[in-house]
Formats: structure tokens, C-alpha cells, sequence
């Protein structure tokens, strides 16, 4: 039920990016455009009928009328259909009927077959790239088993992929008896499209000879910055790793261990060295980052900043699927990208039981009395590691 009070609040708000305010039911394909935006942000969303766009409250004539036609809308020109939430709600003399709108089902499309999504408190039509994005998060579709249309198997480091073979399957690779092609595609490595196999995504960042020949936004930029805050006259240290995901991750860990100091104390007249941060945090925090970012946002590559008093990792993406900043504090496990983190765990670099976040919060409590900050900004996630 909601409260006038809590009507008002959201009114004082101003429409954003789950709030839509509408004087009256206009064109039914017009309204279905903006319940499917707001269905496809995934979180729990009002359209506010009886609202001018600047606020103010001028009420419905015929409550009853409304909720039949949004029911409608929202069952035929939906794709798919939406179960709607009315609730009518008196604010002074007048009348404001909201339609609460969750998202369970995204991605959503008009009957007309549109795709919409909110920009802040606009509507506009669905990119490709958000599209896919929105699969994602929902399970339905891991971009990392997406091919790579420029690439060939060629492409494969053959040697680097008959060690981890062997080393995994306990074979060599000319026993596997099928053909190279087929084995990767087996293993999501590869994928066929007509007569052309291509390396997927996953079988490009982990097994390839320069995976960021082909996708430059791969790389993970590493910055060491003087001070505590960020600027260019306070670089100290400034690498564009890149390589096989194995490579990338060991180049950000030997970045890092070059990067912070250690310092030394004296206990009962021996001395002790004490670090700035353990290093199964901050190897926790780059393996996530490369495992778990979205790698279909283009343009953007992990960054790992030093400062004298913390590390940051900004990782492309925002959490996936259920997950949120106070669930992942508590080991919910969820796999944005389950083929690269199936190898990287064969590899040894994480356990598949979502132990590694509660692990980390953990040992940096106990080494600095502080916890990592976990955040979400927009379509980047964070984490910021405190200094002992």
C-alpha cells in the first residue's frame, strides 16, 4: 500500500530513471513504450497518471476506466506480457494512480517489436549492445561463448592450449581424438557459423596469441598514483597490461607487489615487515575484475589504481542477475562469464563456492580494523581497498 507521504516524496523526486509521470492515458502504443523502459531497468518502477512532468497533481476523472485500459496495454501491447500493480492514491482533493512495474522477464518489447530503455528520465530505443547487456544480466545469454568474428583458429596459442589440456584432461592433446575445431567448440572455445569456425570470446582471452590485437578494450590499465588523488602530473607508475587473461592477471599482481611498500617494525628487538594490504585481497580483486566484467561493453578496460592510502579496481559492468552490493558481501555466487571462470578456477585463480568476497572483507578487517568499499556507479562496479 502506499502513502500519500510516500507518494509525495517520489513526486519531490522528479521523474528519473524508474519514475515516469503522465497527465492522462494517451495513445496505448505510446504509453506500452514507456511501461517497457521502465519494465527493462530490471528494478521496481512507478508511471504516476494524474501528474504533469513538472509535478504537480491534476488528478483522474475515471480511476476505474484507467486501470482497465493499462491493464490491457499491459497484457497485449507488452511482448512479454507485464502483470500490472494499481493502486489508486489520494493525495489532497485528488486522485494519483500508480502503476507499479517490475521487470522479471527482460528484456521487453512493444507488440510493434521495439525495445526501449530509460536514459535517466527519458526514453529512447534499445541499442544491440544494451540488448545484449540486458540477457546477460537475466542468465539467458554468456557473451564470453559469443565468436569473435575476426578471428580463426590460427589464432589459438596451440602450445599454451596443449599444457593446460594436458594438465586438465591428464592427455595429450593429439589423443583427444577429434579434431581440433570440434574440441574447442566442444569446450565454447570455438564456435561455427556455416563453414568458418571462429574462437569465441572466452577461447580468445585465455588461450589466444594477442587477444588484444583483435579486442584492444581487453587490456587492464595499471596506475600508480603519488599521493591520494588522481592526476597526471602524479603518475609514478603507468602500465597497459596485456596478453592471455593468465598474463594480464599476473602482470596487475606484479604490479601491485611493485607498487605499495612494506613497512618495517620492531617487535621484542626483531624486525618485522609489515605490508599495506594482503596480497590474497588484492589478487582476489584482479581476478574478479577479469572474470566477471562485462566484456560486451566496448571501449572501456578494467583500470587499477595505487594510491599511497588505498587500491581501486573499476571493473565494466554492473552486477549481474540478483546479485547486489549487500548480497555480495555474503558469498552469493552468480557467473557473468562461466566458461572464462571455469578455466581460470582449472588454472587455480578462484573456487567456484563464492567464498573469495567474504575472504577478502575478512582479512583486510583484520589487517587495517577497515572493510573494502564495494560500489556501483552507472555501468562500472568497484572495489576500493584500504591501506594498512
Amino acid at each position: 500500500m502506499i502513502t500519500e507521504q510516500a507518494l509525495r516524496e517520489r513526486l519531490a523526486q522528479g521523474e528519473d530513471e524508474q519514475t515516469e509521470f503522465k497527465r492522462e492515458l494517451d495513445h496505448p502504443d505510446k504509453v506500452a513504450a514507456e511501461i517497457v523502459a521502465l519494465a527493462n531497468t530490471g528494478r521496481q518502477s512507478w508511471l504516476l497518471f494524474g501528474v504533469d512532468d513538472d509535478g504537480q497533481v491534476v488528478g483522474i476523472a475515471d480511476p476505474a476506466t484507467l486501470e482497465r485500459d493499462l491493464v490491457n496495454i499491459c497484457r497485449q501491447n507488452c511482448i512479454p506480457p507485464l502483470l500490472p500493480k494499481v493502486e489508486l492514491v489520494p493525495i489532497g482533493e485528488r486522485n494519483v494512480l500508480v502503476l507499479k512495474i517490475e521487470g522479471l522477464d527482460r528484456p521487453y518489447r512493444t507488440n510493434r517489436g521495439v525495445y526501449y530503455v530509460r536514459v535517466g528520465a527519458t526514453r529512447r530505443q534499445a541499442t544491440q549492445q544494451e540488448l545484449i547487456r540486458i540477457f546477460q544480466l537475466r542468465g539467458a545469454l554468456h557473451y564470453d561463448e559469443t565468436p569473435v568474428l575476426s578471428t580463426t583458429p590460427d589464432d589459438l596459442d596451440l602450445a599454451y592450449f596443449s599444457r593446460y589440456y594436458e594438465r586438465q584432461f591428464r592427455e595429450r592433446l593429439d589423443e583427444a581424438g577429434v579434431p581440433l575445431p570440434t574440441l574447442l567448440e566442444n569446450m565454447r572455445l570455438a564456435a561455427g557459423m556455416g563453414e568458418t569456425t571462429y574462437l569465441t570470446l572466452a577461447g580468445l582471452l585465455l588461450f589466444g596469441h594477442h587477444p588484444q590485437q583483435h579486442l584492444r578494450y581487453t587490456r587492464l590499465t595499471a596506475v600508480r598514483f603519488a599521493g591520494t588523488e588522481p592526476g597526471e602530473e602524479f603518475i609514478h607508475d603507468h602500465r597497459d597490461l596485456e596478453g592471455k587473461l593468465e598474463e594480464v592477471i599476473e602482470g596487475a599482481i606484479a604490479f601491485l607487489q611493485a607498487n605499495t611498500r612494506i613497512a618495517a617494525t620492531m617487535s621484542k628487538l626483531r624486525r618485522e615487515d609489515q605490508p599495506q594490504y594482503a596480497l590474497p585481497v588484492l589478487r582476489e580483486a584482479v581476478v574478479n575484475a577479469v572474470a566477471h566484467r562485462d566484456y560486451s561493453i566496448i571501449g572501456r578496460q578494467i583500470r587499477l589504481f595505487a594510491f599511497d592510502d588505498r587500491v581501486e579496481v573499476h571493473s565494466p559492468g554492473r552486477l549481474p542477475n540478483t546479485i547486489t552490493l549487500e548480497t555480495i558481501r555474503y558469498g552469493v555466487h552468480y557467473e557473468r562469464n562461466p566458461r572464462l571462470c571455469a578455466v581460470l578456477s582449472h588454472l587455480g585463480y578462484m573456487r567456484e563456492i563464492g567464498t573469495g568476497i567474504p575472504k577478502m572483507i575478512r582479512l583486510t578487517r583484520q589487517l587495517t580494523g577497515r572493510e573494502p568499499e564495494f560500489t556501483l556507479r552507472g555501468e562500472e562496479f568497484s572495489v576500493t581497498i584500504p591501506a594498512a
